[in-house]
């Protein structure tokens, strides 16, 4: 990692997040019981997979902060070409990992709620609190990420930075992962997972090869070819 050269540094920290990141959100869906928002199946679910539950809580946190190396790492990269869409995409992406962060509280009270025995009151403080506007906004901001992440997509395909597929697969990932939870499908969380993992992991790879000094003037994509229809 040579930490005594901060940009070289800097350069293995982002491209590492980038692999990272979505590969322990990958794990995070792979472990996960059934996804549940309503405060008395939750607290079921949760009590009858405590240890899935753990692990995957502990597994998705851990991506989570990746996720911001990753984001700071994109923006780094398009600081001299697209510096509108890192600037725009990176600080709604920066929101939704503080979003999805906060979320994880409620996460672990839940997991404790459930451990201990779930009674009828632990499900009447739960449904209150899913139901209070801090939760709203938490959850609300939670999916801020998948935004930005659309965003900074759109920006690296756009300024040459990726192939058009690695975007996609980025811009798609991050709505498929953002999309499982309301709609209770782990399957989509696996799926969306892998497509981030195919789409940063390869910009993280990349990223990972490429000298110091094509880290500091990121240049353009090599073998780059638009898709049909875009420019």
């Amino acid at each position: 990692m040579r930490v005594s050269d901060s940009q070289h540094f800097r350069k293995m920290v982002a491209g590492t997040c980038m692999v990272l990141a979505p590969l322990l959100f990958l794990i995070a869906f792979a472990v996960s019981p059934k996804l549940e928002t309503a405060a008395g199946k939750m607290l079921a679910v949760t009590a009858s997979h405590p240890d899935r539950t753990f692990i995957t809580l502990m597994a998705a946190m851990a991506g989570t902060v990746l996720f911001l190396g990753a984001v700071l790492g994109l923006t780094h990269m398009m600081r001299e070409r697209g510096a509108a869409y890192a600037n725009v995409g990176g600080a709604i992406s920066v929101i939704g990992v503080l979003g999805i962060m906060a979320s994880f509280s409620a996460s672990f009270i839940v997991w404790l709620m459930a451990k201990d025995g779930v009674t009828a009151a632990d499900a009447h403080l739960l449904h209150r609190y899913n139901a209070s506007a801090p939760a709203v906004i938490i959850g609300v901001a939670g999916f801020l990420l998948a935004l930005g992440l659309v965003v900074m997509a759109m920006g690296l395909y756009r300024a040459h930075y990726v192939d058009w597929w690695m975007a996609m697969c980025i811009a798609v990932g991050a709505i498929l992962v953002e999309v499982a939870f309301p709609a209770h499908a782990v399957w989509m969380g696996i799926v969306g997972s892998a497509f981030l993992l195919v789409g940063l992991g390869s910009v993280g790879l990349m990223v990972l090869r490429e000298t110091d000094a094509d880290w500091e003037h990121t240049p353009e994509y090599r073998g780059f070819r638009p898709a049909a229809g875009m420019s």
